[in-house]
């Protein structure tokens, strides 16, 4: 191989890697309605029916009664599982928190497994009793 072939090929190879973080930021974009909700083992969808998620660029916007809430967020697909975490902005429950968490796309759904109350990243998709891990799956809004 060719010196020029050689550096187009690492060129090809690096642009390749760094499109897809953004093809996923890419695929959070819009508007998102909550389709399930899990809270330490339980089933907790009645309490969040009319949620909502926006994502805007790498911003986010939960709309959501008095409990609604802003920020940044933040992706890692390289990640197995894929990383996300929400720093919020706004006042309320989680004001100037991030919230550690992974995500994944399945079937018109994103599926996000946040931990509301520590540092700590979920590892799995599940939302067992006793934790404060929340297990939040959200179908695109339909226009």
């Amino acid at each position: 191989m060719t010196p020029i072939a050689y550096a187009l090929s690492v060129l090809f190879t690096l642009a390749a890697l760094t499109a897809e973080p953004d093809s996923e930021l890419t695929e959070f974009q819009g508007v998102w309605v909550i389709a399930e909700a899990s809270l330490a083992g339980r089933d907790h969808l009645d309490d969040f029916k009319g949620m909502t998620l926006t994502v805007t660029d790498s911003k986010y916007q939960i709309d959501f009664k008095e409990n609604s809430d802003k920020g940044a967020l933040k992706i890692d697909a390289t990640k197995k599982p894929k990383q996300i975490d929400l720093t919020t902005s706004r006042a309320g429950p989680f004001k100037g928190r991030t919230l550690p968490g992974i995500y994944e796309f399945k079937g018109g759904t994103v599926v996000l497994c946040l931990n509301s109350e520590k540092p700590d990243r979920p590892s799995a998709f599940e939302a067992k009793e006793k934790t404060p891990i929340m297990l939040l799956t959200f179908r695109r809004e339909k226009k």
